[in-house]
């Protein structure tokens, strides 16, 4: 019998595994498809778009580019199952399913465990029941490249798809239900990146829906000035994900599920049924790999030795890999004037940043949330490039209450993008 049995092996599955060794538990990982092994966001989500996005940012061939990141993608995934086994992690092979709260059989074996961990992931939505309508992964798989496409959806998967097709010469369509992309994002961001995405030449179909698809990829477009009729060569939907939960028999195993099929847990990602956790997409949390491995570590943290959860959702950052990026992390500042918290507003301008204009990449802002009855930033918001590492550095900022008074005494590197930071404090008050 084994300690903990992992089901799949995205970034909640992984991070649980290598957690669980350290605790000396004899631990299992069950993936359905080896060549998924690292799950969506290394094989086809997180690491190949945003390889493929930076590799096209002058431009560029697809086949080329996608050769190139696929390869090193196979590089990660061989070297993570080879940390996996290394470390002391079975690896089990075959689709998991419950047949017992602490039984599942996979190709005809049956395997027993002390805990489950489920981490099997989310699927992209499928609305369109059409042969010309692809799902997100697609982009990877293209025999050619198009010269027109249309996505429909604007979201976080939507704005990455259409900056990269945009970088290689495709001319794009984008189509979002919602009065705007990236629809509760700060607006003054949001204002910001369609402005950039209409320098671009990406149009911006808003508050609009698909009126029909005819066979030969012909598109009714319904706005509120009626319907446009455009033709595409390719056509992608990026309307969401649902979880993986329908094929894993948890009515065998008595775990509950929310009425969209998500798996309930407690703060410790404990589901109803003890012994049985769950972490990542398959719970209704921020779709984000990074959140999963925290829950992971969570979840495992609370099997091996009690430990309370203690993950604070409200300081997750989020990052959108658009060209230009956009980003947030804690309070808007419309959940500040809804909660009554006396705010200052800092904002700056990439445009005054040194780094950014000699490189060219100087559009966007930043804008950081002072809550003035502690004098500690409560929120940012960000539209602009090389925003991974700002907004990493404001995630730590806010999580530790740091005064601003302190903030602006730090000294950061000259000329970095990260100096914005400091540079809005000080003048952009």
């Amino acid at each position: 019998m084994y300690d903990l049995v992992v089901i799949g092996s995205g970034p909640a599955g992984y991070t649980a595994a290598l957690e669980a060794v350290k605790f000396k538990l004899r631990t299992a990982v069950v993936e359905r498809d080896p060549d998924m092994t690292g799950g969506v966001c290394l094989n086809e989500g997180c690491i190949p778009l945003k390889g493929m996005l930076h590799y096209s940012s002058g431009g560029g061939d697809y086949h080329e580019i996608r050769g190139d990141v696929m390869q090193r993608v196979a590089f990660l995934r061989s070297g993570l199952r080879s940390r996996l086994v290394s470390a002391g992690v079975e690896m089990i092979d075959g689709e998991a399913r419950f047949v017992s709260p602490n039984e599942i059989e996979v190709s005809g074996r049956r395997i027993t465990a002390k805990n489950f961990l489920i981490a099997v992931g989310s699927s992209p939505k499928r609305f369109f029941n059409n042969p010309s309508v692809f799902s997100p992964e697609k982009i990877f798989e293209l025999d050619d490249t198009p010269k027109k496409a249309l996505i429909i959806g604007g979201g976080v998967i939507g704005c990455e798809y259409a900056s990269f097709l945009n970088n290689i010469g495709v001319s794009v369509d984008v189509v979002e239900a919602m009065p705007s992309i990236l629809f509760g994002e700060d607006t003054e961001m949001i204002r910001t990146l369609t402005r950039e995405f209409r320098k671009k030449k990406i149009r911006l179909f808003e508050e609009a829906s698909i009126e029909d698809i005819s066979t030969d990829r012909e598109v009714g477009i319904k706005t509120s000035g009626g319907v446009t009729r455009e033709k595409y060569d390719m056509i992608f939907e990026a309307t969401g994900r649902r979880a993986n939960t329908g094929r894993i028999g948890l009515e065998a195993a008595g775990v509950l599920t929310d009425e969209k099929g998500f798996i309930r847990t407690d703060n410790n990602m404990a589901t109803n049924v003890a012994g049985i956790y769950a972490a990542g997409d398959c719970i209704p949390t921020p779709m984000l790999a990074y959140t999963a491995s925290r829950e992971a570590s969570a979840a495992v943290e609370h099997m091996a030795k009690g430990t309370q959860g203690n993950i604070d959702y409200s300081s997750v950052p989020r990052l959108v890999f658009s060209a230009p990026q956009i980003g947030s992390v804690g309070k808007s500042q419309e959940k500040a004037a809804e909660q009554n918290i006396p705010v200052k507003i800092y904002r700056y301008f990439f445009k005054a940043i040194g780094k950014a204009v000699v490189e060219d990449r100087d559009a966007g802002l930043i804008k950081l949330i002072e809550d003035t009855s502690t004098s500690t930033i409560i929120g940012a918001s960000a539209v602009g490039e090389e925003l991974t590492e700002i907004m990493n550095e404001l995630t730590v900022i806010i999580g530790a209450k740091i005064p601003t008074s302190i903030l602006k005494n730090c000294i950061h590197v000259h000329p970095s993008y990260s100096e914005i930071i400091t540079e809005a404090l000080s003048f952009g008050g």
